[in-house]
Formats: structure tokens, sequence, C-alpha cells
């Protein structure tokens, strides 16, 4: 039965009385074995977003790869110009867009992207100062 005060349970009816009030469990439906259609398209869906957010992460990591891949050879480089940087700037910038479509589709958070877009630019920026190309501002601008 039923307790009088407080909280009381019934083990058979699966009822409670809380200050008056019967609350009734709503029970499952009963199970057919068979999925609902909702959740066949649903893992139709996963399935596609996997897979192409796959791609833009593997394309991203090739991008970044191939960057890396030329600053090193840029760094080890003995008579290295200057003007070898542009094409370097530009693989850099194809990173950028990678990295910022595949952060756009959610397959990346804004933060991881972010990141890997500062180390791009961080290492850029050492090789510039290794070879003596980075020549950082001397004063800055006067906003008198």
């Amino acid at each position: 039965m039923l307790s009088s005060g407080g909280f009381g349970a019934s083990a058979s009816t699966g009822r409670l009385r809380r200050r008056g009030l019967q609350v009734v469990c709503a029970a499952e439906p009963p199970k057919t074995g068979r999925q609902p259609d909702s959740v066949k398209k649903r893992e139709r869906q996963n399935d596609r977003h996997r897979i192409r957010n796959h791609a833009r992460k593997a394309e991203m990591r090739t991008r970044m790869k191939k960057v890396f891949r030329a600053l090193e050879k840029l760094r080890k480089k003995a008579d290295a110009q200057p003007e070898e940087i542009i094409e370097i700037e530009k693989m850099i910038s194809e990173a950028y867009k990678a990295i910022d479509k595949t952060v756009k589709v959610g397959a990346m958070h804004r933060n991881t992207g972010d990141h890997r877009k500062s180390r791009l630019a961080r290492r850029k920026k050492a090789i510039e100062i290794i070879r003596g190309w980075y020549v950082p501002n001397a004063e800055p601008a006067a906003t008198a």
C-alpha cells in the first residue's frame, strides 16, 4: 500500500504519492524489434557527415603538411631568397582556407582551428627571423 506521509511507493503499481498528488510513470511502448524510420535516417546522415568531415580534416592536414615541408626545405636551403617566401604564403593562405572551412561546418572546434593557424604563422615567422628577412617595426605610429 501507499504510505500516507511524504514519499511512498508501491512496488506493484509503480505509482508515487507526493503531497497528495499521484504521479503515474509512463511505461515504455513494447519493443517490436524494429527501429523507427527516423533512427535509420539519422544513421544514414551520420555516416554521410562522418565521411565528409573526415575528408575535410584530411584536406586540411595535407595542406598544413605541405606548408611545413616547404618551410623546412626553405630553412635548410643555403642560398634562399626572400622572394621564395611568397609562394609559401600562398600555400599558407590555402591552408587557412581549409582550416576555416573545417571549423565552419563544425568538424573541428574554432579554438583548435585558431591554434593550427597560429602554428603555421609561428613557423613562417621563425624561418624569416632565422634568415634575417623579418624586421619588426622599430617604433609604433604616434597617435597624437
